[in-house]
């Protein structure tokens, strides 16, 4: 009797110990939304938190298909570091720990080296069918493309996309700026243009999009044209002789805009929020996924085989601004981009959290170690050479430890070249 009360009383003191440190961290978590939105920047916090959040999501995908695959869980973590707080329930601890970079899923068993206690070796994640340990391995991804998916078809269905993947937005989307050339006023000052202004028709002629419009204004350098334009709820016309790009520089540079004769009016657009409903929702969100796939890999592809124009990149701060720049986000730079999209509107944000999603789900299955698509592609080299041999046969990971280093190698030398660019960027 004094053991089972003097465990009971380890347990509850245990337990108000775990108590604080949720009520402490939730302080702490209260307290930093508080000051975000003091500082004007609680949209930007709230849009990092919501990346957090994906990954944890991550790893729930993890969790859910090892433990309806029957496989034991052991721990599943909410950061890295020093634990915060943590609960045990049945054979799983849950918890926080202090770094909010990510989160783990930890599933006993999942390469031949790791000590399993022969009483759970049945339930190893080496041990369990191919399949199995492919839905496993691949159900973190999974839930990116679900995530990234659905949020495309949030995007189409209400706050509507403004040019990131309707890439041809309504030739009457409103005029959002009216540029001034270096040699004097555009032809849209002259022409008497206000920002909120909409081009209705040129010549008489109503176009579908706005590509169809600046392509039939780019025809006709050196013309007079005639603007039907809406402002206020009225229409007027104006006209005004369109400008010749290969003779217009815009203030600070010394070249050109174009190399040929090309029409210019002199503004910039607002797209308007290009909207549909349930069913083309559906559908240009199924397009703007496998566009916005292709683009991940090829520019991944970019990223690590021009080598040689990435570190260019390290030392010049020019190359790296360049709009055909392609290079990895540190965190920094995520940051910065997601307070650039709060400050856009919900589209922008939800156009960077798509992005993002599709991307780590890409990356995240390179059939190298540690990522996922590691432990994909050794459960298949694992079945096809256990067929060839008629025996079970799992792979010596430790013959992959150079491997293994080598990656961790290059990730750490992106990770800490990323920082540096965007650290470059804020600075200067």
């Amino acid at each position: 009797m004094a053991d089972y009360r003097g465990t009971g009383a380890a347990d509850q003191m245990d337990q108000r110990e775990q108590t604080g440190a949720l009520l402490r961290l939730a302080v702490v978590v209260a307290a930093g939304l508080i000051v975000a939105e003091l500082f004007g920047a609680l949209a930007t916090v709230l849009v990092v938190l919501g990346l957090l959040v994906m990954i944890v999501l991550h790893e729930l995908g993890h969790f859910v298909a090892a433990k309806r695959a029957g496989m034991k869980v052991s721990e599943f973590f909410v950061g890295f570091g020093p634990r915060l707080w943590s609960v045990r329930k049945g054979e799983t601890t849950y918890g926080i720990k202090a770094l909010p970079l990510g989160g783990y899923c930890r599933i006993i068993g999942m390469t031949n080296v790791e000590k399993v206690d022969p009483a759970d070796e049945p339930r190893a994640y080496r041990n369990q069918p191919t399949w199995r340990r492919l839905t496993v391995a691949c159900a973190g991804s999974f839930v990116h493309f679900v995530l990234a998916f659905v949020m495309l078809v949030i995007l189409f269905l209400g706050p509507g996309d403004i040019g990131n993947f309707v890439s041809n937005p309504p030739s009457s989307s409103p005029v959002a700026a009216v540029e001034g050339f270096a040699g004097g006023p555009s032809p849209a000052q002259l022409a008497g243009l206000k920002a909120g202004d909409r081009i209705i028709a040129v010549n008489g002629r109503h176009f579908s999009g706005w590509d169809q419009l600046t392509a039939y204004l780019r025809a006709r350098p050196d013309q007079r044209v005639a603007l039907t334009i809406e402002r206020d709820g009225h229409s007027f016309v104006t006209s005004v002789v369109l400008a010749n790009g290969a003779d217009v520089r815009l203030k600070g540079q010394k070249t050109a805009l174009y190399a040929k004769p090309t029409g210019l009016l002199g503004i910039e657009i607002k797209p308007s929020p290009v909207r549909f409903g349930l069913v083309g929702s559906v559908e240009h969100a199924g397009t703007a996924f496998g566009a916005t796939a292709v683009t991940s890999v090829t520019g991944l592809a970019r990223v690590v085989t021009d080598f040689g124009g990435y570190t260019h990149m390290l030392a010049s701060q020019k190359a790296a601004d360049s709009p055909t720049a392609e290079r990895f986000e540190s965190p920094v730079g995520v940051v910065r981009l997601a307070n650039e999209a709060t400050r856009i509107g919900l589209s922008e944000v939800l156009y960077l959290l798509v992005l993002i999603n599709i991307f780590v789900g890409i990356f995240n299955m390179l059939p190298l170690l540690p990522f996922d698509g590691g432990h994909v592609a050794i459960a298949i080299y694992e079945k096809v050479r256990s067929v060839r041999t008629r025996r079970p046969y799992h792979a010596d990971v430790n013959k992959l430890a150079p491997v293994l280093y080598a990656v961790l190698a290059i990730l750490a030398f992106y990770a800490i070249s990323s920082l540096f660019l965007d650290l470059r960027d804020v600075l200067s």
